[in-house]
């Protein structure tokens, strides 16, 4: 058994590992995750769908700064010195949807809750708190849901929070790991 740590959709695979095979895994700590789909989960799924098949493609800087206000917080937003490098990283990263259009489906998830339940290994789930693409309350019902997890959450952070404040997040996993 190992430690796994997984983000965003690579944390819900890291959920179905431990309700398959619960024996490959020994800690887990998930980050800014989910048990199920909301309604605004669902629509942005829908429009991201809606998007891909049109065959419009976003221009790249337009791309990143829509990538921007959905993924940082408004305190990266807002520091002039951090925010032209992010724009720049997000830029020269775009992705065209078309390209990646058979996984836009996968993000909306059925309710996994009651499967969750049946977790034994020790988890951290880890949320920020100014997530809009996986809001906190979704990663508490995680949380929630596997018995005994711990949940943390940390501010100042969007969705890429492991990214705009990674000293925080890594102590928060090693502190995890070293307990478990």
């Amino acid at each position: 058994p190992c430690r796994v740590v997984g983000f965003s959709m690579g944390a819900v695979t890291v959920q179905e590992l431990l309700v398959a095979r619960p024996d490959l895994v020994r800690a887990a700590v998930l980050i800014a995750t989910a048990a199920r789909s909301d309604a605004l989960c669902v629509a942005v799924a829908a429009a991201d769908i809606e998007l891909a098949d049109s065959g419009v493609k976003l221009p790249p800087r337009y791309a990143a700064t829509v990538a921007a206000m959905q993924n940082l917080s408004p305190e990266t937003l807002s520091d002039e010195h951090r925010i032209n490098d992010w724009l720049d990283v997000f830029e020269l990263s775009s992705v065209d949807l078309a390209s990646i259009r058979p996984q836009l489906g996968l993000q909306v998830i059925a309710d996994r809750r009651p499967a969750y339940r049946g977790i034994r290994c020790p988890c951290l789930v880890i949320g920020f708190r100014d997530d809009i693409i996986i809001r906190p309350h979704l990663c508490r019902e995680v949380a929630e849901s596997i018995p005994g997890a711990a949940y943390r959450e940390i501010e100042g952070c969007g969705h890429f929070g492991y990214l705009e404040k990674p000293e925080v997040v890594n102590a928060a996993i090693i502190e995890f790991f070293a307990g478990s």
